[in-house]
Parts: structure tokens; C-alpha cells; sequence
């Protein structure tokens, strides 16, 4: 295993960024598929100057809530 510096530690974590959008895109295309009206949440979120990843987040909580689940 290389040794850890600052410069390595940089590029994995631009990669790990990277993918980590990538992943969030996914979920964002499959609520849009699934259910338009969360996608159109999300979209609000996003309009109102929230990230990808915390909208995707406050969707699932409040409709986990909403159906009386913890």
C-alpha cells in the first residue's frame, strides 16, 4: 500500500467525489422515473439552493415520515 500524503489523498478523494455524484445522479433519474412528484421536490430543494444529496435525503426522510415510519 503507497504511503499516505496530501497530493494522494487529493486524487482519491476528487475520484471518490466523482463517484459518489455519479451515484446520486442514479438515484435522482430512478425518483424521477418512480415518482414524479418527489423528482418534482427535489427539483424545489435544488431551486432553492440545497445540493443534490442533501435534497435526495429530505425526500426520503419526509416521505418515510410522512408514511408513520421512524
Amino acid at each position: 500500500m503507497a504511503q499516505f500524503t496530501s497530493a494522494n489523498a487529493a486524487a482519491h478523494g476528487r475520484r471518490g467525489g466523482q463517484r459518489s455524484h455519479q451515484r446520486l445522479e442514479a438515484q435522482y433519474a430512478d425518483l424521477v422515473l418512480t415518482n414524479p412528484s418527489a423528482a418534482q421536490r427535489v427539483a424545489h430543494l435544488i431551486q432553492q439552493g440545497h445540493r443534490l444529496g442533501l435534497a435526495l435525503r429530505v425526500i426520503k426522510i419526509s416521505n418515510r415520515l410522512n408514511r408513520g415510519g421512524c
